[in-house]
């Protein structure tokens, strides 16, 4: 098999699986029935990923990075004050997750390991999440005092990204209670721009609050 061939076949079989490992989850989706729907050999997953469970993390791990084709996350610029460059982190990251061409099994899928996670979890995490997560870390690490408790960069992170979850997880919820945003271009960029000045004003109100002090034993 040419490289140009194998490439080819392993592209089609990530594709292929997320939609059925989305709709069947992991445990009740079989090689078999992935490799007659990628019109390849049944040998074709042990010899391009080794084994189910691997072969799983690739998917997740492609379904995920698949958000970001053609988003890239933007490169730090030197100099970029922090209240500016957190704008433009989040305005990327708002406008990768919650674009309406988003397919629905993607969503489905990440659902699915977040309620009941599998070792695919860690690979997806490593490959995708952590380097996000980071550099959205160490930017709110720079909007913080200098020499804040890594708690309170990590609790402002953790709200940051909170904002934004709920219009993933709870659509179907808020589009009942008429309260979902457009997810327009125009939309995102008003909800992102939004989402950046109540961050800000959060993390200033942080900034202010004394060290919180462990209660004695």
């Amino acid at each position: 098999m040419s490289a140009t061939v194998a490439d080819a076949t392993r592209q089609r079989l990530l594709e292929v699986a997320g939609p059925l490992f989305a709709e069947h989850g992991f445990r009740d989706t079989g090689i078999k029935q992935i490799c007659v729907a990628a019109g390849c050999n049944v040998a074709a997953v042990n010899y391009h990923f080794g084994s189910k469970q691997a072969f799983y993390a690739a998917v997740l791990a492609a379904a995920h990075q698949s958000a970001f084709v053609g988003h890239p996350m933007p490169a730090p610029t030197k100099g970029m004050p922090a209240v500016e460059e957190f704008t433009q982190w989040l305005v990327w990251w708002m406008g990768s997750m919650l674009r309406p061409d988003r397919p629905v099994w993607l969503q489905t899928l990440m659902t699915r390991e977040m309620v009941d996670p599998t070792p695919a979890l860690d690979t997806m995490v490593e490959r995708s999440i952590r380097p996000m997560y980071e550099r959205l870390t160490g930017i709110v690490r720079r909007l913080l005092p200098k020499g804040a408790p890594r708690s309170r960069v990590r609790l402002c992170t953790n709200s940051v990204i909170g904002q934004v979850l709920v219009y993933k997880h709870a659509e179907p919820v808020l589009q009942r209670l008429h309260a979902l945003p457009s997810f327009s271009p125009a939309g995102l960029r008003e909800l992102s721009e939004h989402t950046a000045a109540f961050s800000l004003a959060g993390i200033q109100s942080a900034s202010a609050a004394p060290p919180r002090r462990r209660a004695a034993r």
